[in-house]
């Protein structure tokens, strides 16, 4: 099953060359890094491709007035062929094109926009202009796009971004596509703390998928508010706490939660030990093999010696099944490989 990483990459890839994921789902098994790699690797293929050509056209659009220019832009060049110059031009000669013209037309320039040649205009962007391109962005469901300039958008920007968006969940996507996980950390502290908590929460009762995003935050933040950002996952109540168990086995992601667990107070931790206890044998034992091979057995024991009933129901189903929770990581693998 594909890490978090890795679907988030093959996703990434997917909106680049215009597919759907499905059709790339033979590249999940590849490593993240290697995926990304591949990624930039395309992105310079479709966007270095007749460079020369695009700067002349830059070059050319400055000896033109601005109310011809941006009639040419519209009726002739189309969203493409701007998006190729747009990161050529003078920062505020491309924004006041920008500010000519209307907002579909912009956010269809966006999806097709190169971010490391734009990166300066992008966080030049006045905020309105920004909100205006982002809330047509949501509606158009281009969280992938949104993702790419989470980057190069000013914080200002951002915060402003955020206030404009009512869904929790919708947030938390666009942090899943990030390109540098680092700016994260900034974002997050941007966010007033009943609305972070109220991002965690939509996640936790949502699908397995957006669970994921959630536990793909809190794993990349820094440490300190990995570790906040947890404490707000443990006081969740027990029913909230047993649907994120459910959408951790159903998205294979018990090497993500484990850590995130093991960060939280010694009563969060027996309250979700404890509920894990309760759960199917096929659960546990899917859970027991996962993080043995991710070479985590013995976190997932200091965990559970905290519950005695836990314990005990994890170490007789590890005994009966020849699980070692103490199995050297890449011995675990190779056994939960040929189960």
């Amino acid at each position: 099953m594909a890490t978090l990483a890795q679907r988030a990459e093959v996703l990434k890839l997917a909106r680049l060359l215009g597919c759907s994921a499905e059709s790339l789902d033979y590249l999940e098994s590849l490593p993240a890094p290697a995926l990304r790699s591949l990624r930039e690797q395309a992105t310079a293929a479709m966007f270095d491709a007749d460079r020369k050509r695009f700067i002349g056209m830059a070059n050319a659009s400055r000896m033109l007035p601005l109310p011809i220019l941006t009639r040419i832009i519209e009726r002739a060049f189309g969203p493409l062929l701007c998006a190729r110059t747009a990161g050529l031009l003078p920062v505020q000669r491309a924004i006041d094109i920008a500010d000519r013209l209307e907002t579909a037309f912009l956010t269809d320039t966006c999806i097709e926009l190169d971010p490391r040649s734009a990166a300066e205009l992008v966080a030049s962007f006045p905020v309105p202009k920004v909100v205006a391109i982002a809330s047509e962005l949501v509606r158009r469901n281009e969280l992938v796009t949104m993702g790419r300039f989470i980057d190069s958008v000013s914080l200002e920007a951002i915060d402003a971004v955020m206030a404009a968006i009512a869904d929790d969940a919708l947030l938390l996507r666009v942090s899943f596509f990030a390109e540098d996980v680092s700016r994260l950390n900034e974002i997050v502290e941007l966010l007033p703390p009943d609305r972070l908590k109220r991002i965690i929460h939509s996640a936790a009762i949502a699908d397995a998928d957006t669970w994921g995003e959630a536990m793909s935050l809190i794993a990349s933040v820094d440490s300190a508010l990995s570790t906040r950002l947890a404490a707000i996952t443990g006081d969740f109540e027990i029913a909230v706490l047993e649907r994120i168990l459910r959408s951790t086995e159903a998205i294979g992601c018990w090497d993500v939660l484990l850590p995130i667990v093991a960060t939280m107070t010694e009563l969060q931790q027996r309250r979700i030990i404890g509920l894990l206890s309760t759960q199917t044998e096929a659960l546990l034992l899917s859970m027991l093999r996962a993080v043995v091979a991710a070479g985590q057995g013995k976190l997932l024991l200091a965990l559970a010696a905290i519950d005695a009933a836990a314990n005990e129901r994890l170490a007789q189903l590890a005994s009966a099944q020849g699980i070692g929770l103490d199995t050297p990581p890449a011995k675990a693998r190779k056994r939960a490989k040929s189960a």
